[in-house]
């Protein structure tokens, strides 16, 4: 059955033909990177320059590889917060969100700054939060549920004329490929592989160089001694190219799914559905509510009909409402009815208008049968 594929904010379907072209190249060096021999130092050379290929992306910053998005987000947390205190958003993602909540339980002084509507951080709440003993700040990039933006180096430049030495980290996990940015002033940012039709398996820690890193995980001692374990070779080769691709044509995607965007929005009857996300989000997400449904009931009919869409984030699909919209949105039945549809440049006209024509009947459908309104 043909699906039209709308939760490309949870993954992303890998690039055929990177992926192919990467397997030819690795297919025989299987050997281990560490390893001194000529076959290792072989595979060694590939994730060299896989790293800088990514690095060359951000000016020359330092690139580690780790696993996923979530591990180089545990690693910047508890690589670099010590002492005094640490100020997050509210919004974050849950891999930075609930290594606050470990702080706190161990006595930690964390601090949440509020949420704007939408889903960007509240920057006067923020920096209101920040003091002389601040020594770690986390803003996201874009929130993986609304899209949201937040200008991390404009907001790391205004955390830094308040605290000079606080280390400023971000998940750039939904912003990296997808939205222009700037890194000047952001120390520490958090990439994942299969948000940008990579492998899963794969991410990165984008960093400065004078920053200290204390590993999150000891081993063997590769990538510098900063973060061991045997490297996925395939899975960074895959990452690199990905990204570099990605970043070719960062602009022109960005147009081309702002359009399929837009034509999502419009398409969606405004009587069942109520947009969430703000209108100055990426264009490659979109939260909306079909208010006083269930979003799961919705999910499910649509993909009986070949839509695919979510949700919220799928790291948090067991919670009965999301923790982020909740930060802003107090309206149950609005709460109730959230979904998520994610974008790509491969995203095309007709998969809009299927989407949306489907959307509209099941929720019609939906509406007719239990009288919300």
């Amino acid at each position: 059955m043909d699906y039209v594929y709308l939760d490309n904010a949870a993954t992303t379907k890998p690039d055929e033909e990177i992926l192919r072209s990467a397997l030819e190249e690795t297919k025989e060096l299987y050997f281990n990177p560490s390893a001194l021999y000529k076959g290792g130092m072989a595979a060694k050379k590939l994730i060299e320059k896989a790293r800088c290929d990514i690095s060359s992306l951000f000016g020359g910053k330092k690139v580690i590889f780790t696993s996923c998005g979530s591990e180089s987000d545990n690693t910047a947390i508890f690589s670099f917060y010590k002492r005094g205190n640490a100020v997050f958003g509210e919004g974050e993602h849950s891999a930075v969100f609930n290594c606050c909540n470990l702080l706190k339980q161990k006595g930690c002084d964390v601090r949440l700054a509020k949420l704007r509507y939408g889903g960007a951080v509240d920057v006067d709440d923020l920096l209101s939060k920040i003091d002389e003993k601040t020594t770690f700040v986390s803003v996201g990039h874009v929130n993986n549920e609304t899209g949201a933006v937040n200008d991390i180096d404009e907001i790391a430049a205004a955390v830094r004329r308040k605290a000079p030495d606080a280390i400023f980290h971000s998940d750039g996990v939904q912003g990296f490929g997808k939205i222009p940015a700037s890194l000047k002033n952001v120390d520490l940012y958090s990439v994942s592989a299969h948000k940008i039709n990579g492998l899963k398996g794969t991410g990165a820690l984008i960093f400065n160089e004078r920053l200290l890193f204390s590993p999150l995980i000891l081993g063997g001692g590769q990538e510098f001694g900063l973060r061991s374990g045997t490297e996925n070779v395939l899975g960074i080769r895959v990452f690199a190219e990905c990204a570099k691709k990605k970043y070719d044509k960062i602009n022109e995607n960005y147009e081309r799914v702002s359009a399929l965007r837009a034509d999502f929005i419009d398409g969606l009857d405004k009587s069942l559905f109520r947009i969430i996300s703000p209108e100055n989000c990426s264009p490659y997400i979109v939260s909306f509510s079909a208010v006083g449904l269930r979003g799961q009931v919705v999910q499910a009919m649509a993909d009986d009909e070949g839509v695919i869409i979510g949700t919220g984030s799928a790291c948090s699909s067991k919670k009965p409402h999301s923790r982020i919209i909740s930060a802003f949105e107090k309206n149950g039945k609005v709460l109730d009815g959230m979904l998520r549809a994610g974008f790509s440049p491969e995203t095309t006209a007709e998969d809009i208008l299927k989407a949306v024509k489907v959307l509209n009947a099941v929720t019609a459908r939906l509406s007719g049968k239990i009288n919300v309104r």
